[in-house]
């Protein structure tokens, strides 16, 4: 750290606020100190509850549970100063998420076996940044350096909440087994986000990946 210098460029995203920037000095641009160890205080530690459980009635079975937890990393250790933002998570208030799944089968008239999974599953945490260039602070010794611009878990991909459903028959004769299936995929045809430009700038926001659409597959297995 003694190597940068502590200067501050206006946060694009909230008026009257500015954000650390550590500039490096020009005299140690260039200079290399290879060294490998591994850090007494960064760490990742795990809070949370998880439950499961399994059902069998009549021609039906059931599988599910939930997980509800929050993963908590102080990685302050670190090489750039620039990532010294928001690096001790124990100061934040990181939310409890739940991830929740069930899955059954169901023995259904004629022979056909229905199956499906439902399941909901938290969204990612976004990291907004912005690139510092030369064109906001002159003085920058490098081309540009990269700061985080919002508190960790403050803003989340949206949840995706899923249905997959299927169904199949056995049908034995001269000696063949054929097995025609039926699946569809994301059911209810559901679309959340799950990948959205987390760099500041003109496509701050936009959205690059939703949950594929719902998808239809016909299926003939033969075993002889």
């Amino acid at each position: 750290i003694s190597a940068y210098t502590l200067t501050s460029v206006a946060n694009p995203m909230v008026a009257g606020q500015t954000i650390p920037v550590y500039n490096l000095n020009p005299s140690a641009l260039g200079l290399v100190d290879l060294l490998d160890d591994n850090s007494p205080n960064n760490r990742m530690y795990y809070q949370g509850v998880d439950v499961t459980a399994a059902l069998r009635w009549r021609r039906a079975s059931l599988n599910g549970g939930t997980s509800t937890g929050r993963t908590i990393t102080p990685t302050c250790d670190v090489q750039d100063p620039n990532n010294l933002l928001y690096c001790d998570q124990t100061t934040y208030d990181v939310p409890f998420r739940t991830l929740f799944r069930v899955s059954g089968t169901y023995e259904l008239p004629w022979g056909i076996r229905g199956s499906g999974v439902l399941q909901s599953v938290p969204g990612a945490a976004r990291h907004l940044t912005y690139l510092v260039t030369r064109a906001v602070l002159p003085t920058l010794t490098h081309p540009s350096v990269t700061v985080r611009l919002n508190q960790p878990n403050t803003l989340f991909l949206d949840t995706v909440n899923q249905l997959d459903v299927s169904f199949s028959k056995t049908i034995r004769s001269s000696g063949l087994e054929f097995r025609p299936e039926l699946s569809i995929f994301n059911a209810l045809n559901a679309n959340p986000v799950t990948g959205q430009t987390n760099a500041f700038g003109p496509n701050l926001d936009r959205v690059t990946a939703i949950l594929p659409a719902r998808l239809i597959r016909i299926g003939l297995t033969v075993r002889y």
